[in-house]
């Protein structure tokens, strides 16, 4: 029964990649949860951007693992390509948490953030892990495009607060009023 064993291996593959991608996604919102709602967002206004941008970044990143790759020496080429690959990854799985929101919203009713990204998460990652057409179309294109979004998003960029509000002192109380004065009684 080799059947069995393939069929069990391919399920075991896919369950631990749905796993490994919804905790990705929410502990991204748990950790970054004004970022996330940046990336939801960018995913909001720019969609196809946020692809065409993660396919550059991804297209770079390859470019410099090949370059790595012909460092002679073979421990210090080992950390270079490893981080070259963790790096982007790390980062498309934190940028794709915003489309996990962005699902999870349009899925359900008011809720917190991580509910939202949970639900949409689940949703994203079964079709994600879909034979074929989620595993070798969709999975690639949803990370680009986080990877995309999370550098349209530029979460490292520092927000302005915004400017203090100057609200004028309160005024000093009115002066209390004269006691009144008793009024004589008739005997």
């Amino acid at each position: 029964m080799p059947y069995t064993g393939v069929v069990l291996t391919f399920v075991a593959i896919h369950a631990a990649a749905f796993l490994i991608l919804l905790a990705h996604w929410v502990a991204a919102v748990g950790m970054f949860p004004r970022a996330t709602e940046e990336f939801a967002t960018q995913y909001n206004q720019r969609p196809l951007r946020a692809i065409l941008y993660g396919i550059l970044i991804f297209v770079a990143f390859v470019v410099m693992i090949a370059i790595g790759s012909k460092i002679p020496v073979p421990g210090l080429r080992n950390v270079i390509v490893g981080f070259m690959i963790f790096i982007p990854l790390l980062v498309a799985f934190i940028g794709s948490s915003g489309l996990a929101l962005r699902i999870g919203r349009n899925l359900t009713g008011p809720a917190e953030p991580w509910r939202h990204v949970l639900r949409g998460g689940v949703m994203l990652a079964l079709v994600f892990i879909t034979p074929l057409l989620g595993s070798v179309f969709l999975l690639p294109i949803g990370l680009v495009s986080g990877l995309g979004a999370f550098v349209l998003a530029r979460p490292w960029k520092a927000k302005v607060p915004p400017l203090p509000v100057t609200v004028p002192a309160p005024a000093a109380p009115a002066a209390a009023a004269p006691a009144s004065t008793a009024i004589p009684s008739l005997p």
